[in-house]
């Protein structure tokens, strides 16, 4: 069990970033969207990482850092969306896209934790698998409940999700740009 617990807290610490991107688009009014996407990032990650620690491989490790390219597009097209939803004064609700441009950037952010994990199932035995697995639960649970209660905390205060409804895509742009600067594509 403490194995688990490593694995848990090795798990939060490569997904801090995935928090605060988490708690911004809860606050920005857009909560189900966020809780979906994280979820479903989440699960993939998770699944990835296993199918690769197991021995398949899906991609090059050296272009995982081209994923920033993803998120860094997801917040320019949100950016131009609201700002001519302001011209037209209409108000956006796009959940599916929502959904989506969330999933997109905790799977961008979960690079560090995809590796860390298919690190740990590649390097343990298979009776250890079902503590990893346990592990990333737990850490998935943890932040998908410290999101939640930041988020609410919050959520009554109008002009403050005003302000994360705005900040929501440059936190896309800025992740995106530390994927593409911090990452395998440095040695390109």
């Amino acid at each position: 069990m403490i194995f688990a617990l490593t694995i848990a807290l090795s798990y939060v610490l490569t997904n801090i970033d995935g928090l605060f991107a988490f708690f911004a688009i809860a606050v920005s009014g857009r909560h189900r969207q966020a809780i979906a996407g994280f979820l479903a990032a989440q699960a993939i990650v998770t699944g990835g990482a296993y199918a690769t620690g197991a021995g398949v491989t899906f991609f090059s490790p050296h272009l995982i850092g081209y994923l920033g390219v993803v998120p860094l597009g997801l917040g320019l097209w949100e950016l131009r969306k609201t700002y001519r939803a302001q011209e037209a004064d209409v108000v956006l609700t796009g959940e599916g896209h929502s959904v989506l441009s969330s999933m997109t950037l905790f799977l961008a952010l979960s690079t560090d934790t995809f590796v860390l994990m298919a690190a740990f199932i590649a390097d343990s035995s298979p009776g250890y698998d079902r503590f990893i697995l346990v592990g990333a639960l737990i850490a998935v649970a943890s932040l998908l409940l410290a999101g939640t209660l930041l988020a609410a905390s919050l959520k009554d205060n109008r002009t403050v999700q005003r302000f994360f409804e705005r900040l929501s895509p440059f936190v896309m742009i800025a992740a995106g740009i530390y994927i593409l600067l911090d990452t395998a594509t440095d040695q390109l």
